[in-house]
């Protein structure tokens, strides 16, 4: 219940008039400089020493003076003049003192100043863009939605609403969408400005970025008659949502004039550090501006130690006036004296604390480093706040005695103070003076009729809203509290806080104070929760720098062991988890929601910590990267993996699980990613988030899904048939073929096992290259470089070369951007096509790959069927089957319609697939051939690398570390002249065509296990340990060369390739299994190692010989050097 009515606040360094205006009877303040008769002989809470607070309460006369009975005082004058609108008081500043300083934002790391004058222009030019959107002025259009962050853009943006006599309705960043949805269907929101961070879709609602307005040329002077008339409700304001869609109410502006006293200063910097869907920071927003003062924005970032450092800038820079929750002041603190023991912020000449319970001992703290500046703690919740119960504890600069305990008084007349015992029973405060804390007003006070009030449950004594036996309209806090004189009271926690050991109650907030004060060089940060089966567990942050290290049963005899010593009752500690930090929420207040959720699932906090926690940084990627990973952790509820980046493929997502996850990253960050690629490849949050940043940057890595159906049925063509063409005949002895990818690596032995296969017939490849003979001079070069037999090569000097025809041209172009000449030649003189050709990226979107990987196939099925009916020869992939990784049988040779298929390279494959079946289903002969992972030939080892697997490995060797510990992997690979070599059987096979689908991979002979593969590795001398996948992913995350690594562009390609593949077509055409995985491994490593792609080994192995090679260079995708 513990909240406060303000916010972060900053300031300026050189304010126009420095006077204090603080002890001139702020308004709030009236009731402590005028007491009741009642309270007249007791010290006011400004005056209280340790004394005082430890005095005991037996000795004071302890009534409750009735509210009728209560004296009347005028109202004193207002020593700031009359409250005026915020829009007044920004029109007066720019009119009257135009360079008075009013922002002062970090948002770009240093200090950005905007002036009344300039923040006029801003607001006023944003206004008028607003204006022209259409539908601005429809009837029942009164509220603009914000999703911000504290930032210049909102305030700026806020002002510009008010102008056009409209509310404003701040989004809390974490709301989630359906409750974002309700509320704008609540208050018919048409609009939401945002910048630094985007909300997700929202139907019917339009987007606009709050800081792309340009400032006009033309701007009025600053006047009301320039503006729409000003509404009173400024803003919408509403709960947590915790329980659902959150409650709203109008808000007025003047709802905080009596918070006005509290900053006391004319030009007083106030900083703004929380979100504004906290009411305090519009609140504090109010009353700077009607004190001619100035507000600060800290960098944006939801790295708190980040967003702590921008606030101690502010500090430096001279800031007057800082709220913060006790949590977050802490933090402030200690960052700023890991730097500097003995920093202090003379400047500053207020501090305020609230939100939470406030531990004297960060009282303390922060008197010691704002040696100058007034402390305010401030307890008040917004029920409380309701009937104004509102409670100041205040330790004036002058005192230099900090109390043992923080003694509160409630601060308005009307307001009576009362104690609950457990079961909802008044305590009679001469017998006792503890209990749960109750505020209560006259049983004729208007407020009674509020619906809260109306609306109580008269059978639950503990409610938060509810009545007296007398009819008093009352607030049950449900803080533990012990009253200290009428009115005044400390806190104790909360009530369900304490827990019965034994019949006896002990206090876990009073036990973290205990820890925290005699553990200090060990932990910065503990809790203790009772969990739903009456566990306690304990939560602590090990304070950097430690050298102790205390594993957690350790950890438990320590503590309990020290609770024996002070005398606290004996209660079992169940459990100990160290976090890294502990959770914020946006308030900067302890996110005890979430710590209780630890502790519920500490089963599974247990497995989640072997996942790096997420860098945070206030970047889109980091900020998408925290969004997915607790939209992942919420959808299958283990709260553990929040922060986190974990394997979604690992942590228990299934079909239902990750199309809902897909659903809210679409709801979320309006980017559809299909929910394959998210449990493909080893994706974790920090992938899809680059995913995500990559496709709303327009430049996608793997693109949103792609409709591929609707793809393949508009690319259809049904002239591709065989109808109205010659009867065909198989041709076992073809005068010509023709051959697309030669000049790739399986182009280059393809070349070859077709010429053998097929003496007399030509081959007629497709190249791109500036003319047919240059062409040709690729294809043989390509070839020489590859094929390495020095039979193969006599072949083609004496034979291959004479056959070969260039066909100059582009794949992605009409009739592979041939002439009509060079078309009707290969259309007449050809009887077959292998078509080999593609662009090969695994990182491609598949518009990106569409031209050449799919319009090069629809024209290549056009020539099979122009002039006469060709067998053509589709060299596809064996990723065009969806789900392929993790599948539990061998997957079919069929033709596959599910068509979630992830990366744009599959995707091209996929559709290019569905055209062949299509073209057959109308008499076009065609096969489609699925090779697996192309390795090196199985004579030399000669290899590309580019491939992923070789990448993978190099990675591997620079790091010093292989996945391959208790995660098995099975990689499925064959040999480039194996492949070659089937390719080529099946083209002269007339069986083939009705086979159609070929995969030339088994899973009994094409295997090799990634453990397997870096045993060889090591046996040839490169040193790599073995780990497990996520330490693997955590030292390639920390790793300074991680940008030069060779593993960076592919590494995911590795993560989950255990597939099982059936190839009984292929077997009844080629019955030969590939040759030995490990005798594949071996010799590509060394042709690696040769051709000086692998670094040098620490301690070369003697298989590794070079004097079995002629003169080779590295050959890449590319065919480049």
């Amino acid at each position: 219940m513990l909240r406060a009515i303000s916010c972060c606040f900053g300031g300026s360094s050189d304010p126009v008039d420095g006077r204090d205006v603080s002890q001139q009877t702020p308004i709030y303040l009236y009731q402590q400089t005028h007491p009741p008769a009642a309270q007249q002989s007791l010290p006011p809470v400004s005056e209280q020493t340790q004394d005082v607070v430890a005095q005991s309460a037996d000795t004071q006369t302890q009534t409750q003076t009735p509210v009728s009975q209560q004296p009347k005082f005028p109202p004193p004058l207002d020593p700031f003049g009359p409250w005026l609108h915020p829009v007044e008081c920004l029109i007066n500043g720019a009119r009257d003192e135009p360079d008075t300083l009013l922002i002062n934002t970090y948002e770009s790391g240093a200090s950005e100043r905007l002036s009344y004058l300039q923040v006029w222009k801003q607001a006023y030019s944003v206004a008028q863009a607003l204006k022209a959107l259409p539908g601005w002025n429809d009837d029942g259009h009164e509220a603009i939605g914000t999703f911000c962050e504290a930032e210049s853009s909102w305030a700026i943006g806020s002002l510009a609403v008010w102008m056009l006599g409209k509310k404003t309705l701040n989004f809390a960043l974490n709301l989630p969408p359906a409750a974002r949805r309700a509320l704008c269907e609540r208050h018919a929101i048409k609009y939401i400005l945002y910048h630094h961070t985007k909300p997700g879709r929202t139907e019917g609602v339009t987007l606009i970025d709050a800081a792309t307005f340009p400032v006009l040329d033309d701007i009025p002077s600053p006047s009301l008659e320039v503006c729409e008339p000003l509404d009173e409700f400024v803003a919408y304001l509403g709960t947590s949502g915790t329980t659902g869609i959150p409650k709203t109410y109008k808000f007025p502006h003047t709802g905080v004039i009596t918070s006005r006293g509290s900053l006391g200063l004319e030009y007083i910097s106030t900083g703004l550090c929380q979100a504004p869907s906290f009411g305090a920071t519009l609140g504090w927003m109010l009353c700077a501006l009607s004190l001619k003062g100035s507000f600060w924005f800290p960098e944006p970032t939801p790295n708190t130690v980040d967003k702590a450092k921008s606030i101690i800038k502010m500090l430096d820079d001279g800031l007057w006036y800082l709220f913060m929750p006790p949590s977050f002041m802490k933090m402030i603190i200690d960052v700023a004296q890991s730097q500097n023991p003995n920093v202090k912020w003379n400047t500053v000449r207020k501090i305020g604390m609230g939100s939470e319970l406030v531990p004297a001992s960060v009282v303390a703290q922060v008197k010691k480093a704002f040696p100058k500046a007034d402390i305010i703690s401030t307890y008040v919740s917004s029920e409380s706040g309701l009937i104004g119960a509102i409670t100041i504890f205040r330790l004036p600069a002058t005192s230099q005695i900090v109390p043992d305990k923080l003694v509160y008084r409630l601060i308005k007349p009307g307001v009576r103070c009362l104690l609950f015992d457990e079961e909802g029973n008044i305590v009679d405060q001469k017998v006792s003076k503890s209990g749960v804390l109750v505020f209560a007003v006259d049983k004729d006070h208007p407020i009674k009729n509020h619906p809260n009030f109306v609306n109580a449950d008269p059978n639950n004594k503990l409610a938060p809203f509810g009545f007296l036996e007398d009819g008093s309209p009352r607030i049950c806090t449900m803080d533990w509290v012990e009253m200290v004189y009428e009115n005044q009271f400390t806190v104790v926690g909360r009530f369900d806080q304490k827990i019965k050991v034994n019949g006896v109650y002990v206090d876990l907030n009073a036990l973290e104070e205990l820890v925290l004060e005699h553990m200090p060089d060990t932990i910065t940060d503990c809790t203790f929760v009772q969990t739903s089966e009456k566990e306690i567990v304990m939560l602590y942050v090990r304070r950097s720098g430690s050298n102790t290290d205390i594993v957690p049963s350790e950890m438990i005899r320590i503590v309990e062991d020290f609770f024996t010593l002070k005398n606290v009752a004996k209660f079992p500690i169940h459990n100990v988890f160290q976090l890294h930090q502990f959770p914020l929420n946006d308030s900067g207040k302890r996110d005890l929601k979430k710590l209780r959720r630890f502790a519920e699932h500490a089963k599974y906090f247990g497995r989640a910590v072997e996942y790096p926690p997420l860098k945070l940084a206030n970047t889109p990627l980091s900020r998408t990267a925290a969004k997915i990973s607790t939209l992942g952790s919420q959808i299958i509820d283990n709260p553990a993996l929040d922060g986190r980046n974990y394997y979604i493929g690992g942590v228990g997502f299934d079909s239902l699980s990750v199309s809902r996850l897909a659903l809210a990253i679409k709801d979320e960050l309006d980017v559809e990613i299909s929910p394959m690629i998210l449990l493909s490849n080893g994706m974790t949050p920090l992938d899809v988030a680059q995913l995500v940043v990559d496709i709303l940057d327009d430049r996608p890595m793997i693109p949103p899904t792609v409709d591929l159906a609707a793809e393949a049925a508009k690319l259809d063509d049904a002239s591709v048939t065989a109808e109205g063409l010659p009867p065909f005949v198989y041709p076992k002895d073809p005068r010509g073929i023709v051959l697309t990818g030669a000049t790739g690596f399986l182009g280059a032995f393809l070349v070859f096992e077709l010429a053998h296969k097929f003496p007399r017939a030509k081959i007629y490849c497709l190249v791109r290259a500036k003319d047919d003979q240059e062409a040709v001079e690729r294809i043989i070069s390509t070839a020489q470089k590859l094929v390495l037999d020095p039979s193969q090569r006599a072949f083609l000097d004496h034979n291959l070369k004479s056959r070969l025809v260039g066909l100059c041209g582009n794949l992605s172009q009409d009739k592979w951007g041939l002439s009509d000449e060079r078309w009707k030649e290969i259309s007449e003189e050809t009887d077959m096509i292998v078509h080999n050709g593609a662009e090969v990226h695994w990182l491609f979107d598949y518009d990106r790959l569409k031209g050449p990987n799919v319009l090069g196939t629809a024209t290549a099925l056009k020539l099979a069927t122009t002039h006469h009916l060709k067998p053509l020869h589709y060299i596809s992939t064996i990723g065009t089957i969806p789900m392929a990784k993790k599948a539990d049988k061998p997957l079919e040779e069929k033709i596959y319609s599910a068509w979630n298929i992830s990366g744009g390279y599959g995707q091209t494959k996929w559709v290019s697939e569905q055209l062949a079946n299509k073209a057959r289903s109308r008499g076009v002969p065609v096969t489609i051939i699925r090779p697996a992972v192309i390795a090196g030939d199985s004579q030399y080892g000669v290899s590309n690398s580019d491939d992923y697997i070789w990448r993978y490995v190099k990675g591997c060797i620079q790091l010093g570390l292989a996945p391959s510990y208790a995660t098995p992997v099975t990689l499925t690979m064959d040999p480039v002249d194996h492949v070659a070599k089937v390719v080529a059987e099946i083209a002269g096979s007339e069986e083939s065509l009705s086979k159609f689908v070929f995969h030339i991979s088994d899973s009994e002979h094409s295997v090799l296990t990634e453990t397997k593969l870096f045993e060889i590795v090591n046996s040839f001398g490169w040193p790599v340990l073995f780990e497990t996948r996520e330490k693997f992913k955590y030292v390639i995350s920390t790793n300074p060369l991680y940008n030069q690594n060779a593993l960076s562009p592919l590494m995911h390609m590795m993560m989950d390739m255990s597939i099982k593949i059936d190839n009984a077509n292929t077997r009844s055409i080629y019955p030969t299994p590939c040759p030995s995985t490990v005798l594949i491994a071996k010799k590509c490593l060394s042709y690696l190692n040769h051709a000086h792609f692998l670094p040098n080994p620490i301690t070369p192995s003697s298989e590794l010989k070079d004097d079995e090679y002629p003169e080779v260079s590295i050959f890449t995708r590319t065919g480049r050097n």
